[in-house]
């Protein structure tokens, strides 16, 4: 049979390497030998692709359900830290002048009240025109 020399490896491997790469009795060229390390060089930048997208996806993948919690936490924060920054934001514009006009108002009040109290509790006439101090 003619297969019984393909069980035995030569005694010169590299002789017998040499012809399953290079099909002619010539050794290559430099050309050749330049479109070889060209095509390894192509083939195993695809190869290097394809693996770094490969575990690009299984990384990337992995931390899916990690990146929806995250984000609803982060969403949750936002919300409570701007509400807050509002509030204040509102109370600094728009409830504390209110507040200090109202409250201006009542002292003025109060104090011409318990003024003309003290007068009246003494026995005595109030004045008419009193200026009431800043609180």
């Amino acid at each position: 049979m003619a297969s019984r020399g393909l069980h035995r490896v030569p005694e010169d491997a590299r002789a017998w390497l040499g012809r399953i790469s290079r099909p002619g009795p010539y050794p290559p060229t430099a050309a050749q030998i330049e479109l070889r390390r060209r095509w390894l060089i192509g083939v195993s930048a695809v190869v290097a692709l394809l693996i770094a997208i490969f575990i690009g996806h299984a990384i990337g993948s992995s931390g899916v359900g990690d990146a929806d919690s995250a984000r609803q936490a982060g969403t949750a924060e936002g919300e409570r830290r701007g509400a807050a920054a509002g509030t204040r934001e509102g109370y600094r514009s728009a409830f504390e002048p209110a507040r200090e006009r109202a409250y201006r108002e009542a002292y003025r009040q109060a104090y011409l009240a318990a003024y003309r109290g003290a007068f009246d509790d003494a026995g005595l006439t109030a004045p008419t025109s009193v200026k009431v101090p800043t609180p």
